[in-house]
């Protein structure tokens, strides 16, 4: 028998019915080789695994390597779930933006928090956004043959000078070339620009936006959101908040821009954060102004999403529930201007008293006001008035997969130190009104329909 002493890919799940639990697979045993290749990441894996036959190598967990031989449809899926998409290791940010969130975090919460990533793997995979500052030449040469696209890219800026000040960086950071490369190689490009008053604000970017849409339709999108800032910002540059007018003149401007884009293009183009409206108090753009939501998660048009989702199933709406409720929703303060209009139509449901809890961020400070970034602690503290009731709560708030808040504290502690009882919500209409229909002893009928209402 031979025992296995080489470091392979460690298997994290095999998922039931597959061609690899068919083989015995399991949790623990690592991957060597497909087709006699070590893959270096997931593409890797998924490009060598594509093939109608493939051998692949296995050391099971009690160390004894085995062979598999398998023939199957081109493209289908063996079942193999990884607990890392990148084998070899993370790249990690090199640079030190000076509106880095990471860095503006206290000490003491979870290792993973603190994890800086800047590659291009995970922005292929994942969305994640990179500034291309760390490619290697044999990364840009992967990229344009794989044709790994889309790409998520953090620009900010496209003044080499300024973005390389952006970056932290003692050097300027071009970008155009880059990004040039890629599109005349068809890879389709999402920007961020992350908004900084007096830096990368105003004419500045009105230039990077009108030089990134020269390559549109490869630069897909241009995402702007605001600079968050935290109470930990000690040592680092100074940076400020956008006013209430300034975010009135941006939209203003910017709508603009996603007007000639639209006739001349036929998309908007660029895209401002949700909060920048709730900020200058104005409605989301329209639903068709978004193109299908290039960056929701970025942020953007999670609000008008929200709305959408809410008048498609407004029309089934119960009546009344079966038993008497009274919930609080328990959501950040832009959380609550979102959902004040569809809980004050909720609350024409008989028997359901809906009330909408703004709790104030005091973990990251106030300056920071998007319901994701609400901890455990600012929950807890929120809740102290409402002992003994029933709360609803966004599973946003939660780390993906997990009862697990930002600082650490779970669903259950939290129950704990409140008193209260937790429901778990998705951020979506139809959730919120399935979960509100379960407690009050009835069944939402969630079939679509079509509506002319607004929310």
């Amino acid at each position: 028998m031979k025992l296995c002493k080489q470091h392979g890919v460690l298997i994290d799940r095999v998922i039931p019915g597959s061609p690899a639990a068919e083989l015995g697979l399991q949790r623990g045993d690592l991957l060597l080789s497909v087709n006699g290749i070590r893959p270096k990441d997931l593409i890797a894996y998924r490009y060598l695994t594509a093939e109608e036959q493939v051998t692949l190598k296995v050391c099971e967990k009690g160390g004894r390597v085995v062979s598999h031989k398998i023939i199957k449809g081109c493209d289908a899926d063996l079942g193999i779930v990884f607990q890392d998409d990148c084998f070899d290791g993370i790249r990690h940010c090199r640079n030190k933006c000076v509106f880095c969130f990471v860095d503006q975090m206290p000490t003491g919460l979870r290792p993973t928090l603190y994890e800086k990533d800047d590659d291009y793997r995970l922005s292929f995979l994942h969305g994640n956004f990179i500034t291309l500052t760390n490619l290697k030449e044999s990364d840009i040469a992967r990229i344009l043959s794989m044709k790994l696209s889309p790409l998520y890219i953090s620009v900010h800026a496209t003044s080499p000078v300024l973005r390389g000040r952006m970056l932290g960086l003692k050097k300027a950071a071009p970008v155009l070339d880059l990004i040039s490369l890629f599109a005349s190689a068809g890879i389709t490009m999402h920007i961020q620009v992350v908004l900084c008053p007096d830096w990368n604000d105003r004419d500045v970017l009105e230039q990077t936006v009108c030089q990134l849409a020269a390559f549109w339709p490869q630069v897909a999108s241009v995402g702007v959101v605001p600079v968050g800032l935290t109470k930990y910002r000690r040592h680092l540059p100074k940076l400020r908040s956008i006013t209430r007018s300034e975010c009135s003149n941006l939209i203003d401007r910017v709508s603009g821009w996603q007007k000639y884009y639209r006739r001349v293009n036929g998309v908007s183009f660029v895209y401002l954060a949700d909060e920048f409206y709730l900020k200058a108090g104005l409605p989301f753009p329209l639903l068709d102004e978004y193109d299908g939501f290039p960056q929701l998660e970025n942020g953007i048009g999670l609000g008008r999403l929200f709305y959408e989702d809410f008048r498609r199933i407004r029309s089934r709406l119960p009546k009344k529930l079966r038993v008497k409720r009274q919930l609080f929703l328990a959501t950040s303060h832009s959380g609550a201007q979102v959902l004040s209009p569809v809980v004050h139509r909720l609350n024409f449901i008989k028997n359901l008293k809906l009330k909408t809890l703004s709790i104030s961020n005091t973990f990251f400070g106030p300056r920071i006001t998007v319901t994701g970034l609400l901890t455990g602690r600012d929950l807890t503290r929120g809740l102290k008035g409402v002992r003994g009731e029933e709360i609803l709560i966004p599973r946003i708030m939660l780390r993906q997969d997990t009862p697990i808040f930002l600082d650490g504290l779970t669903v259950n502690e939290v129950e704990e130190r409140s008193g209260c009882c937790l429901y778990l919500v998705e951020p979506n209409s139809t959730a919120l009104v399935e979960t509100i229909c379960m407690l009050g002893g009835i069944t939402f009928e969630k079939a679509d329909c079509s509506s002319s209402g607004k929310a």
